[in-house]
């Protein structure tokens, strides 16, 4: 009676289990796929083959087959306020991790909110990040007992008594953070005694630190920067019973908020990575935190906007070999910038700007840090002829170059296509125990302004900045080799020479400033086959002959994009081109302008047409094959035109009656 009773059980499996998952929940799956499918931004995985375990984004259950993670999160959302359905996630009764990052929902459907969620008893993490959901929507979320994780960020929070309810469920990881949540910290966070990971930065939080966050004592991330905190803060030493706290972020936006490092000392034994950015760091006595000497194994230390003097910390690159990030930009370090004596491998992000940092830049500077990507040396009196580079190794990308007002650098880029591979992605990340820490925004000037940007914007942004310098001689030719170019600002310094005709090889680039430097001759015709120009400048120089104002999209810039060149004629400046020869433009160039031109038209006008016709009977085709949709569809014009035909028929019977 075994054989048979064993046969039945592998037969009965069979009819349950699919290719390694359950027939049920693969079909929930797909019809997740067909609700999901409306996010443009939504790079969609393949789940297409048998087995359901070779799923991208899917984990299931080696040994019941069930789903245990699912990740739905956007790369790119392109839409917002659309409502979830969270029931559609009830059958997955083993579900652990969930990720909705990014899917641009802002809020859940009546009856079917993130209340329902609590049925899934092993529900673990859950990811909301960059949403838009409000207060009222994420209410229900401290009903989720079995929940560890909670990541908020980057919602429209805006209430800080969301902390107090979610301080109920025991979290070992909360992020609040870039949400706009204005008040104070409530004291009821020191009640999430689990707590190993606490963001709360990017807010408008404001008073008191609760001094209760210090019986905290398994965080091992705290991140407060970015904030209103108006008081002293805890400072350092106040986590010295923090044995496990590995990141402190204390940095604020407020002029009241200080910390205090010295007097007495802090005494912390921990590896603690740190960034005390803006804090007013020892009432701004120019000390430099002491404990940071004892310091042996970081690899991440900001200290920048604090005012701190002396001479370059160099004891902090010889102290941590792993050090990868240090940025002690905006304080008043002085005299010379010197190398550690070993090679750093590990150091990709140097930013000493905003300094009095003087004399030669060390020539071997390639040769000990060999894997530098981000240099910003910028605002100090460098002296020097060339940039220091290693010829060994000139593959190395350096992505963000800057020397703004230096003193002498003279033929700095006569090598950047060689040497500077992608000068402006900066697009950083820094992990840190299985989180990811994103750098949170950047400025970038292009287009005649100043800009902010966050987010994986960041890693398409390119430009080369070397304005407000010395810079002297002719702008060398191989600048229009750097073909991924989008913005190139070689304003304030003392070039000569022509424009050169090579940059009409940055097919790509949107803003020149070339104004304030000594460039003469003319403006080559061919400049004018550049079509992605929105800001050009070539102002208060000697340049002569005709401007560009009558061929492609020159003929959008005014009169200040040309000011201060005396032998510059034509529209739209004042004075005429009468006396003064034009350059000639061969007929052909000409014909084939007109050519190109008409050709475009057709392209334009057909391709119109074509996207019509394709995007009407793409639209009846889906309301023909989805029922539901069709229904849905009617619903909404008969909800529409019984009320407007009932008011035309009042007033038309309004009008018969006065008449």
């Amino acid at each position: 009676m075994r054989n048979p009773c064993i046969w039945c059980c592998l037969v009965l499996l069979t009819l349950v289990v699919c290719d390694g998952c359950l027939h049920e929940e693969r079909r929930h799956l797909m019809e997740i796929c067909d609700t999901f499918h409306w996010s443009d931004g939504w790079d969609w995985p393949d789940w297409s083959s048998r087995d359901c375990c070779q799923w991208e984004r899917v984990t299931f259950s080696s040994s019941t087959g069930r789903v245990t993670a699912l990740d739905l999160s956007a790369d790119y959302s392109w839409w917002y306020n659309d409502l979830l359905n969270c029931s559609m996630f009830l059958p997955f009764h083993e579900l652990q991790n969930l990720s909705l990052r990014n899917v641009g929902i802002a809020g859940c459907v009546p009856g079917a909110g993130f209340e329902v969620l609590s049925n899934l008893r092993q529900l673990q993490i859950l990811d909301l990040s960059e949403n838009e959901l409000n207060d009222s929507s994420i209410m229900p979320l401290d009903g989720l007992a079995s929940l560890h994780s909670l990541f908020l960020s980057g919602n429209v929070i805006k209430n800080a008594f969301i902390v107090q309810r979610l301080s109920k469920v025991k979290l070992d990881i909360l992020d609040l953070s870039w949400n706009g949540i204005f008040g104070k910290i409530s004291r009821a966070v020191c009640n999430m005694t689990s707590l190993r990971e606490l963001h709360l930065n990017g807010n408008f939080f404001f008073g008191l630190l609760p001094s209760c966050i210090r019986n905290l004592t398994f965080l091992r991330v705290l991140d407060l920067s970015n904030n209103l905190l108006t008081a002293r803060s805890a400072t350092p030493k106040s986590f010295s019973n923090h044995l496990q706290l590995k990141y402190l972020r204390l940095s604020s936006n407020s002029a009241n908020f200080r910390v205090q490092t010295e007097n007495p000392a802090a005494n912390i034994s921990s590896q603690l990575q740190v960034e005390l950015s803006n804090c007013n760091l020892n009432a701004n006595s120019g000390v430099v935190p002491s404990f940071l000497s004892h310091q042996h194994g970081l690899y991440l230390i900001d200290v920048s906007n604090n005012n701190l003097s002396g001479h370059f910390p160099m004891w902090l690159l010889e102290n941590n070999i792993y050090l990868s990030y240090l940025s002690v930009k905006h304080n008043s370090f002085v005299g010379t910038l010197i190398l550690p004596s070993k090679v750093n491998d590990n150091l990709s992000w140097l930013d000493a700007s905003c300094n009095r940092l003087c004399r030669d830049l060390p020539v071997d500077i390639n040769i000990t840090f060999p894997n530098l990507s981000h240099l910003n040396l910028s605002k100090n009196c460098f002296q020097g002829k060339h940039v220091p580079r290693d010829d060994s190794k000139p593959n190395v990308p350096l992505e963000f170059f800057s020397f703004q007002y230096g003193d002498t650098l003279v033929n700095v880029t006569a090598n950047l296509s060689n040497t500077l591979h992608e000068i402006f992605q900066i697009g950083v990340y820094r992990e840190f125990n299985s989180t990811m820490l994103e750098l949170d925004q950047e400025e970038f000037t292009t287009k005649g302004r100043q800009d902010y940007y966050k987010g994986n914007i960041l890693s398409y942004m390119s430009g080369l900045d070397f304005s407000s310098n010395q810079l002297e001689g002719p702008i060398p030719e191989s600048i229009g080799d750097i073909v991924w170019l989008r913005a190139l600002n070689f304003s304030h310094n003392s070039f000569s020479g022509p424009v050169p005709i090579s940059l009409s090889n940055l097919s790509n680039l949107e803003s020149l400033d070339l104004s304030h430097n000594r460039l003469n001759g003319q403006l080559s015709p061919q400049l004018a086959g550049l079509k992605s120009f929105e800001v050009f400048s070539v102002a208060y120089n000697n340049l002569s002959g005709p401007t560009l104002r009558t061929r492609g999209q020159f003929i959008t810039f005014g009169q200040s994009s040309y000011e201060s060149n005396p032998y510059l004629c034509g529209a739209p400046l004042l004075n005429s081109c009468s006396t003064v020869p034009t350059p000639s433009i061969p007929q052909h160039e000409q014909d084939v302008d007109d050519d190109d031109d008409k050709v475009g038209d057709v392209v334009l006008f057909c391709g119109t047409a074509l996207f019509y016709v394709i995007g009407f009977w793409t639209s009846l085709a889906v309301l023909f094959f989805r029922r539901s949709w069709r229904c849905a569809l009617f619903l909404a014009v008969d909800r529409f035109s019984d009320p407007l035909m009932f008011r035309l028929a009042m007033l038309s019977r309004r009008i018969r009656s006065t008449s």
